[in-house]
């Protein structure tokens, strides 16, 4: 929601400020639902392009072997079983190593470069028992196989090769410990007390070195061969279309909403003339959003149509109306009402929104009593609120809350209200949005003439349309449109000279 806030004033006067709202989510599923023959269409059409497609790419196989790891040494507190699980995760980086790579398209016989078979090669350890997938695709089973078989016995290399190169680097101290033992030994005299003790370390070493030779290795072993599917992995046609069709009943049910939300809106020139085709109706002022001079000239330009407009007999009792609750038809009646107070005559602006009223907020004056007091045979009188700014404005403002509004409103109390009122120049009416609610078609059709708001930026000229013909349909005498949130004319040049 964007507040677009006016808080112009010339000579004290107020001007109120109104919210907008986008489309929400119920027109949004609405929108699709009532296209949803063509996106299903839509979609379709793109699951057999994508079969099709998916038909013509060459096969593609994909073969797997299974390393069992079985850790030498159990060290730090960890289990066996997580000891395994650690080192399959680390020898699963192995598969990918440039050097496994190219000793694995050795060993297979395959015309491929290393990033070739890269992309082939995919390793992952199995769970938590230190299982090792090796996984490798090709045009072929027997390819795919060959590659597998020669990738998982690289990676097998690599870990004995791990294991010899450890347990070298442990016995060369010890070896060259026993170099030094031994020649210091022959030096000495064969009456020596001292070669007692050297020979003692040297039976130490020898302890130590047997140890080492006969420590466990980390094992890597084949639990089962390489083996690939007699049924290609890729491409799936069948899996591919359907996929394909479930994306597009997505994708093509939002660009179904945005062509809607896009297309349903008013032109953003904001030409008077668009409107007019889709109204039947005079623009009576174009209300520009932002603050300044500009927006209290075109609540006078607004106040002097609609006492001088032809054919409406100068109305008494008006309507403001709109089909959404975002259009500004609040702000235009509040601002209207004190426009026309400005000539110094008798104004009374009725807020008859009882579902979510705004006006006593926007005015600064109590919510009741008013209206719905009055319709059930209060004081109309004591309902009216003064503006302390405007001594010739009075407000009656909704009142409390009622459990049927629109039959309130329907019915003869409303009427009366009315002419209660005939001493008044101008009535006002704010009513609720009339796309929701039968509020305002049961206000309208009592009242001498009604004002449709809409706003450029969140009316639809569907919504409007349809609300329009709700209105005739209701009796309604619609006598022209107020343009909400336009671009404010160039007009500071003047006002400054």
């Amino acid at each position: 929601m964007h507040p677009i806030a006016f808080a112009v004033m010339r000579r004290g006067r107020r001007v109120i400020p109104y919210t907008c709202q986008t489309m929400d989510l119920a027109e949004h599923f609405r929108v699709i639902a009532q296209n949803w023959v063509r996106i299903v269409v839509i979609s379709f059409v793109v699951a057999i392009v994508v079969f099709g497609a998916s038909s013509l790419r060459a096969n593609k196989y994909q073969a797997k072997e299974t390393l069992a790891v079985q850790p030498g040494e159990v060290v730090g507190g960890q289990t066996e079983g997580q000891a395994a699980s650690f080192l399959a995760q680390t020898y699963a980086k192995y598969a990918e190593v440039p050097s496994v790579v190219r000793a694995a398209i050795r060993d297979s016989g395959l015309d491929l470069s290393v990033t070739q078979a890269t992309d082939r090669i995919s390793a992952k350890a199995s769970g938590e028992l230190g299982f090792l997938d090796v996984k490798v695709t090709g045009p072929t089973k027997e390819d795919a196989e060959r590659l597998t078989s020669a990738v998982a016995e690289a990676v097998k290399g690599v870990v004995r090769t791990q294991q010899a190169a450890q347990r070298f680097s442990d016995l060369l101290p010890l070896q060259t410990e026993r170099q030094q033992l031994t020649a210091q030994l022959n030096s000495l005299p064969e009456d020596s007390p001292e070669r007692l003790s050297i020979g003692a370390q040297l039976s130490a070493l020898n302890d130590a070195e047997g140890q080492i030779q006969i420590r466990p290795s980390n094992q890597l072993n084949s639990l089962s061969s390489a083996i690939a599917k007699d049924d290609p992995v890729s491409p799936k046609p069948l899996r591919d279309a359907i996929l394909a069709f479930l994306v597009s009943l997505v994708v093509v049910g939002e660009l179904t909403v945005l062509v809607h939300y896009a297309g349903d809106r008013f032109s953003r020139s904001e030409d008077t003339g668009d409107v007019s085709r889709l109204t039947g109706l005079p623009v009576l002022a174009k209300i520009p959003r932002g603050s300044g001079i500009e927006v209290v000239e075109s609540f006078r330009v607004l106040r002097t149509n609609l006492m001088v407009l032809e054919g409406a007999g100068k109305p008494r009792t008006v309507a403001i109306v709109s089909a959404n609750q975002a259009a500004g038809k609040t702000f235009t009646a509040t601002n209207l009402s004190e426009s026309a107070a400005n000539l110094d005559e008798k104004v009374v602006l009725i807020d008859a929104d009882l579902r979510k009223p705004a006006i006593h907020e926007r005015l600064g004056v109590p919510r009741a009593p008013g209206l719905s007091t009055v319709l059930q045979g209060g004081d109309l009188t004591a309902a009216l609120q003064k503006i302390p700014d405007s001594p010739w404005l009075r407000v009656l403002p909704s009142g409390e809350p009622v459990h049927d509004a629109s039959g309130m409103l329907g019915a003869r109390a409303f009427r009366h209200v009315l002419e209660a009122l005939r001493a008044v120049r101008l009535v006002l009416v704010d009513t609720p949005p009339a796309a929701l609610f039968a509020d305002a078609m049961a206000i309208a059709s009592q009242c001498d003439a009604t004002i449709f708001v809409l706003d450029v930026k969140t009316s639809r000229r569907r919504q409007v349309r349809q609300t329009l013909e709700a209105l005739e349909r209701a009796g309604a005498n619609l006598i022209g449109v107020v343009i909400n949130r336009t671009t404010a004319p160039r007009r500071a040049a003047y006002y400054e000279s």
